[in-house]
């Protein structure tokens, strides 16, 4: 492999959920685990600086693009023996979750409520319906920075709440996973995916260039003492957390617009980007929003959208 293998000024925002972005100076699609470790290491070689794309369900890339190699993932291999499951970095979310229920496995029904890939959701150690990755998560095969492709045991990942040890060192590469799994009634199984799905259709916006979650949920310890009892009451704190997008919607912003990005009128915690919307407005959005939230709340939210580019 070569430099002239990597397509050069590749538009990314088809690549995103948002739709939103500007070019990478090379650009190249990994379609199995060795290619991409080959990409992965000739930038190292040429000192080119890289970035793993995965889903693109996540991420917000700047307008300007990004000064290096993006490698998009397209490893997607599932296998499922007895109640062990391995997944490459690009197996679709919902499509593994679906694939276990089928095979009579359970404890991953809820990934059909993530629209990323098995990679980028054990970057952010990605959850929904009171789950994370972490909790059937075995280990992990790993491209550290020297070369070495090793399997890593979940334990010493660092999962935390939308966090994992994989943040804190970016030049690794996630490159497959193994799970353990649960037998189950795939009846049983079918049924939770339909409800997760018929939640997510009822309560969250689609058919929008969206990336989901835009602020991880506060930890209860961060808010007032009225705003706790009053979270408690509605019933809506969850893993010791309260929605974001909650907090947004008590300061009345769903459908705040700038330029050609909103919050969504359906659901505070997503934004928007209504067709033609730039990444200089959705961060410009995200200011304005964490601004009202912390002047009207006291509440500091963070970004879960990870940040490329800037």
């Amino acid at each position: 492999m070569n430099i002239k293998d990597f397509k050069q000024n590749k538009p990314l925002a088809e690549f995103t959920s948002y739709k939103i972005g500007g070019p990478a100076k090379y650009f190249y699609c990994a379609e199995t685990s060795d290619s991409a470790v080959e990409a992965i290491t000739l930038a190292r070689k040429e000192n080119i600086p890289y970035v793993i794309l995965s889903g693109g369900t996540n991420l917000l890339i700047s307008d300007k693009g990004f000064d290096g190699l993006v490698v998009r993932m397209e490893n997607d291999q599932l296998t499922i023996e007895g109640t062990k499951v391995t997944a490459e970095a690009a197996t679709s979310m919902a499509v593994m979750a679906s694939k276990t229920v089928t095979a009579g496995l359970t404890g991953f029904e809820w990934g059909v409520g993530i629209p990323g890939k098995v990679g980028g959701a054990i970057y952010g150690n990605a959850g929904c319906f009171g789950k994370d990755i972490a909790a059937s998560l075995k280990r992990v095969r790993v491209l550290y920075e020297q070369e070495d492709v090793v399997w890593m045991d979940a334990s010493k990942c660092q999962f935390g709440y939308r966090d994992s040890l994989f943040k804190k060192h970016k030049e690794w590469i996630i490159l497959e996973a193994e799970f353990e799994l649960e037998k189950g009634d795939p009846s049983e199984g079918r049924k939770k995916i339909k409800e997760y799905v018929y939640y997510r259709t009822e309560k969250q916006p689609h058919g929008t260039a969206t990336a989901g979650s835009t602020f991880t949920n506060p930890n209860v310890d961060t808010i007032s003492d009225e705003l706790k009892k009053e979270a408690e009451e509605l019933g809506i704190v969850r893993n010791n957390t309260v929605p974001a997008g909650w907090l947004i919607d008590k300061t009345s912003l769903k459908g705040k617009q700038i330029g050609g990005v909103k919050v969504s009128k359906k659901h505070a915690n997503f934004f928007e980007n209504t067709g033609n919307g730039t990444a200089e407005e959705m961060m410009q959005l995200m200011s304005f929003v964490k601004q009202q939230v912390r002047d009207e709340l006291g509440v500091q939210l963070h970004e879960e959208v990870q940040l490329l580019g800037f």
